[in-house]
C-alpha cells in the first residue's frame, strides 16, 4: 500500500520514516529540499500531480491553516471520490471544517487526527493520536496510522479529535511550566540535578512532560527541537482562543500562557518549548 505524506517536518518526517520502516510505500511532499531529502527510500515530490489518486491514504502535516486551505484546494485537482485524507495537526476547528468542505465538493473524505506527542516521540513512533471522522473511514485508515503512532482513540464524529488535543495540549503547557518551576526551586535549594530528576520521575509527582522535557533544561539543550517556540504559540493561541470562546475558568492556563508570552518575546523562535525554564533561570518573568 503507498501512502502521501504532505509536509515532511519534524512531524510529517518521522511519519514518513516510520511508515517506510513498516515496510509501506512512501510517497513524500514538501517544498524544501532539505526536507525531502530527510526521508530517504520514499518518493518525493516538490509539489502535488496526478499520481495523487493513486495514494491508499494521504496524510497532512502542515505548519498553517493557511496552508491547510491551500492544499486542500490544490488536491481537489488530482484525489478521486472516497479518497481518505488523515489531517493530523493542530488548529482551530473552524479551519479543519473548512478543509472538509473543500474536498467533500469533490468526494474526498478529510478525518480530523491530531497527535498528541514530541517530535522525539514521533521518531520512535510514540504518539497517541485522536481520530474523528465517519466510521468506515477510520476503519480503513487505521491499519496505516497504526504503523506510525503508539495508540489510536477513536473519538467519534469529525472534530472530537481536535477538542481531544485542545484538552491534550493544555495539560501539556501546564506539565512544562510545572517542571521548569520545579527544577528552578531545587536548584535555589543547592540540590543536585541529577537527584532532584530521579526523584520526581519515580515518585508522587512524576509526569510525562517532566521526563521528556526537564532533562533538555538540565542541559540547556533545547536544538534541535522536539517542539519548537514557534509551533507552541500557535497550539497556546489556538487554546486560549477555544477557552475564552467558552468562557471556561483556566486561571493555571492563564499563568502557564504568560510565562511562554515572555519566553516568546525573549528567546529563538527555534528553541524547544522546554525553554521556558529559561524564564525562571534567568527571572525574566518578574
Amino acid at each position: 500500500m503507498t501512502v502521501c505524506v504532505i509536509g515532511l517536518g519534524i512531524m510529517g518526517g518521522a511519519y514518513a520514516r516510520n511508515l517506510l520502516e513498516a515496510g509501506q510505500a512512501v510517497i513524500g511532499v514538501d517544498p524544501l529540499e532539505a526536507a525531502r531529502h530527510s526521508v530517504p527510500g520514499a518518493q518525493t515530490h516538490a509539489e502535488l500531480g496526478a499520481w495523487i489518486a493513486s495514494c491508499d491514504l494521504i496524510v497532512l502535516s502542515l505548519v498553517s491553516p493557511v496552508v491547510l486551505e491551500n492544499v486542500a484546494d490544490a488536491l481537489c485537482a488530482f484525489v478521486k471520490p472516497g479518497q481518505i485524507i488523515v489531517e493530523t495537526g493542530t488548529f482551530a476547528l473552524a479551519d479543519k471544517q473548512k478543509a472538509q468542505d473543500i474536498l467533500a465538493r469533490v468526494g474526498a473524505v478529510l478525518l480530523d487526527c491530531p497527535v498528541s506527542g514530541t517530535g522525539t516521540q514521533a521518531a520512535s513512533g510514540d504518539l497517541v493520536m485522536m481520530v474523528s471522522g465517519p466510521t468506515k473511514e477510520v476503519a480503513t485508515a487505521r491499519p496505516l496510522l497504526e504503523k506510525f503512532t503508539r495508540l489510536i482513540i477513536e473519538a467519534g464524529e469529525f472534530g472530537n479529535g481536535s477538542k481531544l488535543k485542545f484538552v491534550a495540549n493544555h495539560a501539556v503547557a501546564l506539565h512544562n511550566v510545572a517542571a521548569a518551576e520545579t527544577l528552578n526551586y531545587a536548584d535555589r535549594l543547592n540540590l543536585d540535578r541529577d537527584t532532584v530528576f530521579e526523584m520526581l520521575s519515580r515518585g508522587a509527582g512524576q509526569s510525562r512532560m517532566s521526563d521528556l522535557r526537564m532533562p533538555l533544561m538540565m542541559s540547556g539543550g533545547y536544538e534541535p527541537p522536539s517542539a519548537n517556540m514557534k509551533m507552541f504559540e500557535k497550539d497556546l493561541s489556538v487554546i486560549g482562543d477555544d477557552i475564552a470562546e467558552k468562557g471556561v475558568q483556566a486561571p493555571l492556563f492563564d499563568a502557564a500562557r504568560a510565562l511562554y508570552e515572555t519566553a516568546f518575546e525573549a528567546l529563538p523562535p527555534t528553541v524547544d518549548t522546554a525553554a521556558v525554564f529559561e524564564v525562571y533561570r534567568k527571572d525574566l518573568g518578574r
